[in-house]
């Protein structure tokens, strides 16, 4: 990950050998992968494309991440856990799915795996406690944030996301981050078409938050 981003991937196992025990599954767009409160039996690895990570209250929907390739999803059902969030594909996507099964088979010969799995949860709290603290910082800063934090995760600069669901992302409202994307698209920072947006000048965004 990058050092602006101030995320560092765990080192971890090379997952083209491990792939071949999983069942890897093509996901149509908006598939829901598991819902938040079921009890599941596998975790997932991204392959290709993107998925939103939904936490659902009584008070509606918050995304609390967008994964791309090469990130792993519900890996809390290791600990018989339920799934705290859920998990629905926002393009076409390509996942392998991993069961509990084959998980413990696979630490048999890959005793590694368990500390891999203790480092992402630890980088996984981590990052929750980074959103926490861009709290007391400006609109703009978090919206940067966010799009270049997006950017990685998808690693392509062209997110399909939509403004509400940038608002739900971030915690801002719907008519804040309207304000902010009609100011950067007219600055020809970002661009917006058939609901996938755009981050043209990168560097604006990296160099505006080195500067807030």
């Amino acid at each position: 990950m990058s050092a602006i981003m101030g995320k560092v991937r765990p080192m971890g196992p090379s997952w083209d050998i491990l792939l071949k025990y999983a069942s890897r599954r093509f996901l149509k767009k908006k598939t829901t992968i598991y819902n938040q409160g079921d009890v599941g039996e596998g975790f997932y690895y991204i392959d290709k494309g993107a998925v939103k990570i939904v936490s659902l209250s009584s008070g509606g929907g918050r995304i609390l991440d967008i994964a791309g390739p090469g990130t792993l999803i519900g890996e809390q059902v290791l600990d018989d856990k339920p799934y705290f969030s859920s998990a629905i594909a926002i393009e076409d996507t390509v996942v392998y799915y991993f069961s509990r099964d084959t998980y413990r088979t696979l630490v048999k010969e890959h005793p590694e795996l368990v500390i891999f799995f203790a480092n992402l949860v630890i980088l996984k709290v981590r990052m929750l406690i980074n959103e926490i603290n861009l709290k007391p910082l400006t609109s703009e800063y978090q919206v940067a944030y966010s799009l270049l934090k997006l950017a990685e995760s998808c690693k392509k600069m062209e997110i399909d996301i939509s403004q509400q669901e940038l608002a739900d992302f971030t915690g801002l409202t719907r008519i804040t981050i309207y304000k902010i994307m009609k100011k950067w698209k007219e600055e020809e920072w970002i661009d917006i078409q058939n609901r996938k947006l755009l981050i043209r000048k990168p560097e604006a965004l990296k160099q505006y938050i080195s500067v807030s």
